[in-house]
């Protein structure tokens, strides 16, 4: 069994992390990694550092010069956890992704369910994303990516 306080802290890292991209300051979602975190997905794009996620983070940012504001609910759960030792953890969950160009509202379409292989590290007595590595699940119809990973290291 998992230590409770592991999974609250955990939990709190994943809802960090959806609120910076969807409600706060994406620029900020690289520093809830390691210095050396990677981020990826399924099809082999990889941005491994918090400058190359900084980077990917600021070219989504940069779209939204001719795409317009970016409306986005990243909603995570089935949090699966298992600690390695005291400071590292691995863990999968569920992205339900709402999303569309534009100011709110939109109609409530999902846009895309993903699933989500992370490693945790503690560091300096804080929980970061040691790795991400996600995989499309379902699809919508209107589904093109909007975070360039690998774009630049």
């Amino acid at each position: 069994m998992t230590d409770p306080l592991l999974r609250l802290k955990i939990e709190a890292l994943i809802a960090e992390f959806a609120w910076r991209i969807d409600r706060g300051d994406p620029a900020t979602v690289a520093d809830l990694f390691t210095a050396d975190g990677r981020y990826g997905r399924e099809s082999g794009e990889r941005s491994v550092g918090r400058d190359a996620i900084r980077a990917a983070y600021a070219a989504r940012a940069g779209r939204e010069a001719t795409a317009g504001v970016r409306t986005a609910r990243h909603l995570f759960t089935n949090l699966r956890l298992a600690q390695r030792d005291p400071d590292n953890a691995e863990g999968s969950c569920i992205l339900l992704l709402f999303a569309a160009d534009g100011p709110p509202p939109h109609p409530a379409t999902p846009l895309l369910v993903q699933d989500y292989d992370d490693t945790y590290r503690r560091i300096d007595g804080r929980w970061l994303f040691a790795s991400r590595s996600v995989g499309k699940v379902f699809v919508g119809e209107n589904f093109a990516p909007v975070l360039p990973l690998g774009a630049s290291a």
